[in-house]
């Protein structure tokens, strides 16, 4: 388990798949820019058979709020040990916990430990270009947007852009000690 200052990520366990199936399946769990489909949903049923959803290829957490309530999803994926690279995610799936700190919470959390436990070297985030809060988000984490996949997903009937972002470890370690002199 990983821990935040407010949110705890865990593995998924199997009386959660029917809420995640559920709560993903939502149009309002990813918002009007982060196409997700239901068909996504259940194959995350299948794919928990197989390893738990705890693989190099694919990891899904599940985050929770102090009070141990399901709030949100967050993942790991396309981790590369010989380059030391990852990709992540958190995304709060109920609209009414948006905006309290929680998803930003969830991805510090798995930025320090892909950072210190894991020993990767660089992080990415992909974000749907309209998606202002998410990228601020990862912005004040220390991300730096680095350039934008045009026409990169279909989702609501229309193409959208996608914005890579990406944090060194050289660079969240200088902002980590800098943060702890204040």
């Amino acid at each position: 388990m990983l821990a935040g200052a407010s949110v705890r990520l865990r593995p998924v366990k199997a009386d959660d798949l029917d809420w995640l199936v559920a709560a993903c399946g939502k149009p309002s769990a990813f918002g009007e820019f982060e196409p997700f489909f239901v068909g996504e949903a259940e194959s995350l049923r299948r794919r928990f058979e197989q390893d738990g959803l705890l693989s190099e290829d694919l990891t899904r957490l599940v985050i929770e709020d102090r009070a141990g309530r399901r709030v949100g999803l967050a993942g790991v994926d396309d981790v590369d040990l010989h380059s030391r690279v990852a990709r992540i995610t958190a995304t709060i799936l109920e609209p009414a916990e948006r905006g309290k700190g929680l998803g930003t919470d969830a991805h510090r959390a798995l930025v320090s430990y892909l950072f210190l436990h894991r020993g990767l070297l660089r992080i990415e985030a992909f974000v749907a270009a309209g998606n202002v809060a998410a990228r601020a988000v990862l912005k004040r984490l220390g991300f730096v947007e680095e350039g934008t996949l045009r026409s990169r997903v279909f989702a609501h009937g229309q193409r959208h852009d996608v914005v890579v972002l990406g944090l060194l470890y050289e660079d969240w370690s200088r902002r980590s000690v800098a943060s702890l002199a204040i």
